[in-house]
């Protein structure tokens, strides 16, 4: 029994002996800076030509941490050394996961994470290997455990915070979303995490952080912008680490959950938005009398700004009208920080004034109005173009002020147009009136017929605008035309009343119509003689000869312009109508029969009697000559 307890005894000894060899022999070590040995549990005595050694958990302290050896070739003992943290990668993210999850494991998993701390962290590889070739022969499950615990730390360390997407609505609002990812991208989950908002956006929360615990999917966390810039979205996340202690034999312990910094992505968010109108007037060219309408599509302004869906805004147009061809070079631009109405204000102390006005109102960016000119903001009475003419133009502006309190949250100033946008102006055509009168409403053939004709209603440089290819308004005409034109009976005087003018338009020429001729004059206002020598537009002498009996009618015409209506005047005009006559030619009297006469004898002629005789034949001849001439006078006073 001696002897068998001896060799028990000499085992133990033997055991204690080899535990104390890795441990040191030190005395001074068991003092106050120790750690505590590390329990039997938690480590296999291999042999090696050194004597035994223990492989797994070397020390542990007073707060449960497993100490592990890196140094094979050297003795621990125990005595607590400084400390640092080992540098971040995967390999100590994962070794750190392990120590963690497997504080209180079986011997063979504190094996297995002996071996990986060797193998990973080792800093005596020669020494390592003989004693791994030990762990081999005599422990292989364990080696086997930690090619295992290491698979597994690949699946559940994390090894970066991904910030999935962003999603924005109209750079409003929007989700970030965030996962935590391992080595092999994959998510995992149980991971605390925060994200951080720098910038003008907040989270639902109010506030510009949110933390949460990472799952298998992403995790999506709503935000909204409070203005407008960039917005960073910071990201951290709690990872493993090591530590590493400096001591006789180098240990590697666990550290802490440490915040590390994921993904970073900025972006740019706006709240509010600018609102902008682009218009097109239906028609460039309007006749006086006629209603005006411009068609009126909604836009924002700035490639960041994006109009908030279904939010109503109710935008303004102000019409200027009568404008002179000089006043088409002149443009005006809202300035930095002008409002609508001091834009207006500018725009009247230049002389200025709306006559016109229309409305419109948008949800949306893209949609169309055609917005109807009224006579007053508001109203609902057309407004009619003036026949003086000129040229008009739209100022559209949304006003601040003018919109809904929810839609001010968005529309933080006035947007205006300019005044004199080409695709805004549109020209008023004037309408000219003609006042005319032939020299002689009768005359015979064979006379010189003339008319005094007065134009008024162009425009005072009527004759001048030479055109717009920008506007897309064309030059003006140069000249209207005087034309004459015959009716009547050729063959027969009395049948010409049947052919006496009675159409507003002039006729198509016949055997009873004939136009005469046509010549030009200038398409201004003023007074114009036309025939009598009178000089046409080219100066050459107008003469127009009443060639036949009938009737002789003057009409004016312009073909209009875009900026001038056509305008001819009444074919029936009866002050610009001449009745030409055959010219009168008086009747031979008739000779007055004599009474036959018997022959009587021949008295003997006295000077008296012969006297008498005579005087008597002169009298009765003059009688004779005033029938005649009375009967003339009569019939030309009709």
């Amino acid at each position: 029994m001696a002897t068998a307890w001896q060799r028990m005894a000499a085992r133990a000894l033997s055991a204690l002996v080899g535990l104390a060899m890795i441990v040191g022999a030190a005395p001074a070590a068991w003092a106050a800076q120790l750690l505590d040995p590390a329990p039997e549990d938690t480590y296999y005595l291999i042999d090696v030509a050194e004597g035994q050694r223990a492989v797994g958990v070397a020390a542990r302290d007073a707060a449960g941490n497993n100490y592990y050896c890196i140094q094979a070739g050297m003795l621990a003992d125990y005595q607590i050394g400084p400390t640092s943290q080992v540098s971040d990668d995967d390999n100590a993210r994962r070794l750190a996961w392990l120590y963690d999850t497997y504080r209180n494991a079986d011997t063979q998993t504190h094996a297995a994470l002996g071996i990986l701390t060797q193998n990973l962290f080792g800093t005596q590889p020669q020494d390592w290997q003989r004693h791994l070739e030990a762990v081999k022969a005599k422990y292989p499950g364990a080696v086997t455990r930690a090619e295992a615990l290491w698979r597994e730390s690949s699946e559940h360390a994390p090894a970066s915070l991904k910030v999935e997407r962003t999603d924005a609505v109209a750079l409003r609002g929007g989700n970030v979303r965030v996962r935590v990812a391992n080595s092999s991208g994959k998510s995992i989950a149980g991971v605390p995490y925060t994200v951080t908002l720098e910038g003008p956006a907040r989270f639902a929360n109010g506030k510009s952080s949110v933390s949460g615990v990472s799952g298998t999917r992403e995790t999506s966390h709503a935000w909204r912008a409070t203005g407008a810039g960039p917005v960073s979205v910071r990201t951290t996340y709690q990872r493993h680490t090591l530590t590493r202690m400096d001591s006789k034999q180098d240990f590697l312990t666990y550290g802490l959950s440490d915040n590390v910094g994921g993904e970073a992505v900025t972006f740019t968010v706006r709240k509010d938005f600018t609102p902008a109108l682009s218009t097109v007037t239906s028609r460039k060219v309007v006749d006086a009398g006629e209603k005006v309408v411009d068609r009126v599509t909604s836009a924002v302004s700035g490639e960041d700004s994006v109009w908030v869906p279904g939010l109503e805004l109710r935008a303004r147009g102000y019409y200027f009208a009568g404008l002179s061809s000089a006043r088409l070079d002149m443009r005006f631009e809202p300035k930095a920080g002008e409002g609508t109405a001091a834009f207006l204000s500018r725009l009247a102390a230049n002389g200025l004034k709306p006559v016109a006005y229309g409305t419109a109102a948008f949800t949306d960016s893209g949609q169309s109005v055609d917005a109807q000119a009224v006579t007053e903001p508001g109203g609902k009475e057309p407004y009619l173009t003036d026949e003086s003419g000129g040229f008009g133009t739209w100022v559209w502006a949304f006003e601040r002020d003018d919109q809904s309190l929810e839609a001010q949250e968005y529309v933080l100033k006035d947007w205006t147009s300019a005044f004199g946008d080409a695709s805004e102006t549109n020209s008023n055509r004037a309408k000219v009136a003609v006042d005319s009168t032939v020299t002689e409403h009768s005359a015979d053939v064979g006379a010189s017929l003339s008319d005094t004709i007065t134009v008024s209603g162009f425009p005072d440089d009527h004759g001048t605008f030479a055109g717009d290819e920008e506007l897309g308004i064309g030059a003006d005409r140069q000249y209207a035309r005087v034309s004459v034109w015959w009716s009547g009976d050729m063959d027969d005087p009395s049948k010409d009343d049947d052919h006496r003018p009675s159409s507003k338009e002039p006729p198509v020429e016949d055997e009873h119509h004939r136009l005469i001729g046509t010549w030009e004059y200038r398409a201004v206002n003023g007074t114009f003689k036309v025939g009598a020598g009178a000089p046409d537009a080219h100066g050459e002498a107008v003469h127009i000869t009443a060639e036949n009996h009938g009737w002789y009618v003057f009409v004016w015409s312009f073909d209009g312009d875009d900026r001038v209506m056509p305008h001819t005047s009444r074919y029936d005009d009866a002050w610009e109508t001449v009745r030409v006559g055959e010219p009168w030619v008086p009747e031979e009297p008739e000779k007055p029969q004599e009474p036959p006469q018997t022959p009587e004898e021949r008295l003997p002629i006295t000077g008296v009697g012969e006297m008498v005789a005579v005087a008597i034949g002169v009298m009765a001849a003059a009688a004779v000559v005033g029938v005649t001439m009375f009967a003339i006078i009569k019939r030309r006073s009709l």
